[in-house]
């Protein structure tokens, strides 16, 4: 019978950084239609809009500070693909073109195909909430008319935030992973067939396939 490991990947502050950005942004993206399609609630969705954009400022922060400073997985580092992964990148091209169909590679944190599309949605946020701010002090800066940089991006990121939420529901229904709870609870579950294959220096727990419902308790950082 297959082992069921159950490691503690995200920590708080990364879950809460993706609650924060995840949040904001899906707000963002109704108030923003709204403030441009919908003229009887233009004047209430732009003051949300503003109120969204300053939840997603602090949830930027807080991401690019665990660039920096967070668990060794939250890290910038993280979000390039290492040479070893390469292949695992090539399989999940196949596993979407398939429609689910190939197999799906095993990764521990991020998926390795995601990892720079990761990086690049932060950098996109990053420029619309610069360009949301300038936008206030006028339209035009260095020839550049701000509102159409800001559609371009915000068009940008519906499209990765919505593939992102796809994929990932597209996982857990084909795949063994669960990166749906994962970003909630902190943990994912990892199939494995010897006990000899545990990472070295990383802490977790071991539990049978009939002990799954009833996962022993997690030690707080």
């Amino acid at each position: 019978m297959a082992d069921i490991r159950r490691i503690r990947i995200w920590s708080g502050w990364l879950r809460l950084s993706h609650l924060l950005v995840g949040g904001s942004v899906l707000v963002l993206m109704v108030t923003g239609w709204l403030s441009s399609h919908a003229p009887s609630v233009e004047a209430e969705a732009v003051d949300i809009h503003y109120y969204a954009a300053s939840i997603l400022i602090a949830g930027l922060v807080l991401r690019i500070w665990l660039m920096f400073a967070g668990r060794p997985v939250e890290r910038i580092g993280q979000l390039v693909p290492e040479d070893d992964e390469w292949p695992a990148v090539g399989q999940m091209l196949r596993f979407y073109a398939s429609f689910g169909k190939t197999p799906l590679p095993r990764w521990y944190a991020h998926n390795p195909l995601w990892k720079p599309l990761y990086l690049l949605l932060y950098v996109c946020l990053l420029v619309l909430a610069l360009g949301g701010a300038l936008q206030s002090n006028g339209p035009v800066l260095f020839g550049v008319y701000l509102p159409d940089v800001h559609g371009v991006f915000a068009t940008a990121v519906w499209i990765l935030v919505v593939a992102h939420m796809v994929t990932a529901a597209l996982h857990d229904l084909k795949g063994e992973s669960d990166d749906v709870s994962g970003i909630i609870n902190g943990h994912r579950l990892f199939v494995v067939d010897k006990p000899s294959l545990e990472p070295s220096g990383i802490e977790e727990t071991v539990v049978r396939l009939d002990q799954i419902a009833r996962p022993p308790k997690q030690p707080e950082d």
